[in-house]
């Protein structure tokens, strides 16, 4: 060995350690010159190559943080999955990812949401499987993650599998099935599918055991706050339902009187605001004691309805009918100029008198009187304008019945179409 070879060794050997130590302090620095083939050249290529691999794994460290504070922003479950769906693209392989979950019994796995850039899904939403006899049962009882590499061969040896056939029929031809798990207890599955055979690796099941319980929580977490979104909005419903039920009549199904006042009161003012016009009408129909009295109270029930099936089949989106109390009914007419009025009415009128009513097998003619008020300029409140309209109606009654009579803005009465 010539004098400047231990020299030159001391010197190379101070090198690798001067830039392992700034590596290990955080300093990025570029390695020595490696040359020859001798043994500490050979080293030096290794610690070259762990340090390319550990950079590596920091990146993709710090881009599984990233992922994992995406997700974390979102509230909702399906948009903290597609928060992972967008985020694992180049981490994990896939053309599709889904979510499915347990049934609080464990018994059933029931696919929740899934995304796929493969052909149409047959795996939606709701498809559930039994946990009995799953292969899966055996991902949950290790904790770790599946691969399967040909997904067409898994099915040969298993035909009975209805998920994996569905999954290849998609397209899929390798998997990775990676088990959820919140304080230690199974929740579900997140199952990452590729159109490639032989695509996942062990270092995909490192990747993803890194943030398992992470994801995990959060899915878990974000599952909870959508089941009480779901719950608020179905007693939503159920209060409107209610809400709706108890505004309108039991028999006929239109407005009770009080819906149809609120209705009227509210219509009234935004009249008075903007002056667009404003119609009601006073239906009563005629000669109704005697229905009941000679072909009983059902007669008299279908007569009520079938008046309301006739009478709401001609009102436009914006009008409303209501029950006033016994045979009377109210209807608001809007956006309707008062001279406009009296031509709906008769509408009415004709559509109850144009053929006899099935009153339970017996048909009989009906008609009614139609009593017609247009909304002052000078503002009233909706009895007045009810008075008015009940005031014309009497003066219809008083002509003969099956009539319709428009009252004047003053209070008198006027007579309408015959």
């Amino acid at each position: 060995m010539g004098q400047d070879e231990p020299t030159q060794l001391h010197a190379r050997l101070d090198a690798y350690a001067a830039w392992i130590r700034d590596l290990r302090e955080g300093r990025s620095a570029a390695p020595p010159a490696i040359e020859g083939e001798d043994p500490l050249a050979r080293l030096g290529r290794e610690l070259q190559l762990l340090s390319e691999a550990i950079t590596r794994r920091e990146n993709e460290l710090r881009r599984l943080s990233r992922i994992v504070h995406s997700a974390g922003q979102e509230i909702l479950v399906e948009d903290v999955l597609e928060s992972i769906f967008r985020g694992f693209a180049g981490i994990i392989p896939y053309d599709r990812i889904g979510c499915a979950f347990l049934t609080a019994d464990g018994a059933r796995l029931t696919s929740y949401w899934s995304h796929s850039l493969m052909g149409p899904m047959r795996i939606n939403k709701g498809y559930s499987q039994r946990m009995a006899g799953s292969s899966l049962q055996q991902v949950f009882r290790t904790g770790q993650p599946r691969i399967l590499n040909d997904l067409e061969a898994y099915l040969a040896e298993h035909p009975g599998s209805n998920a994996t056939a569905r999954i290849v029929a998609e397209g899929g031809r390798s998997s990775l099935t990676c088990p959820l798990f919140v304080d230690g207890q199974p929740t579900g599955v997140l199952f990452f599918t590729s159109r490639e055979r032989n695509t996942y690796q062990d270092i995909h099941q490192a990747t993803f055991l890194q943030i398992a319980d992470q994801v995990s929580v959060l899915i878990n977490k974000s599952r909870l706050f959508q089941e009480l979104v779901d719950k608020n909005r179905y007693l939503q419903q159920q209060a409107e339902q209610l809400q709706e039920e108890a505004s309108r009549d039991p028999l006929t199904g239109v407005l009770n009187r009080r819906a149809f006042m609120l209705t009227l009161e509210r219509h009234l003012q935004a009249h008075a605001a903007s002056g667009q016009p404003l119609g009601l009408i006073m239906a009563d129909i005629d000669h109704f004691k005697a229905i009941n009295d000679t072909l009983g109270h059902a007669a008299g029930d279908r007569a009520l309805c079938e008046f309301t099936r006739r009478v709401g089949a001609l009102l436009r989106p914006n009008d409303y009918l209501g029950r006033y109390g016994g045979e009377e009914f109210l209807l608001l007419i809007d956006a309707t100029r008062r001279e406009e009025l009296p031509a709906i009415a008769e509408r009415f009128r004709r559509a109850v008198a144009e053929s006899p009513f099935d009153l339970g097998g017996t048909e009989r003619p009906v008609t009614a009187s139609f009593g017609v008020a247009s909304a002052s300029d000078m503002g009233e409140a909706p009895d007045e304008l009810v008075a008015r309209a009940d005031r014309a109606l009497y003066a219809a009654k008083a002509a003969g019945r099956d009539r319709c009579v428009l009252a004047d803005e003053a209070g008198a009465d006027e007579a309408g179409a015959d």
